[in-house]
């Protein structure tokens, strides 16, 4: 979607709200996709992955086992993908769990589940130890409480 597209109302808040950002974020709406895989730690190493795997992949700053990768590398073709080697996500929805401090006991609730990338990556961090709740999210717009 062009940035010109939305609604001027959603322009005009989006530009009250980010201030000197206002620009850049509208430049963003330009800019080519961003592809990304996290690595399954629960099931491999990052650096075996990154040794196999035949693909362009450079690392996400924000996180140790996330990596982006070029269109054209099709990870989705790859065995590993298939054996849960690895996660096809957005680098910037890498970035809440990579942030949040959750180890091995800890209890953990995710309220917005769906699809499950976050999910999979706390759940792994967890490594077997501790209690993981999740809420999948609502389905046409019904609460689910």
């Amino acid at each position: 979607m062009k940035f010109e597209e939305l609604p001027q109302s959603f322009r005009d808040e989006m530009k009250a709200l980010l201030g000197g950002d206002y620009e850049e974020y509208a430049a963003s709406f330009e800019a080519g996709r961003i592809f990304g895989l996290r690595v399954n730690t629960w099931k491999t190493e990052p650096e075996f992955l990154e040794e196999q795997l035949p693909f362009h992949m450079s690392a996400v700053p924000w996180t140790d086992n996330g990596f982006y990768y070029e269109e054209e590398d099709r990870p989705s073709r790859n065995p590993f993908y298939y054996a849960g080697l690895y996660y096809l996500q957005e680098p910037s929805a890498m970035a809440p769990a990579a942030l949040l401090p959750v180890r091995p006991g800890d209890r953990v609730l995710d309220l917005c589940a769906a699809p499950g990338g976050k999910s999979t990556e706390l759940g792994a961090r967890l490594k077997g130890e501790g209690l993981f709740f999740l809420m999948i999210s609502a389905i046409q717009g019904q609460r689910p409480f």
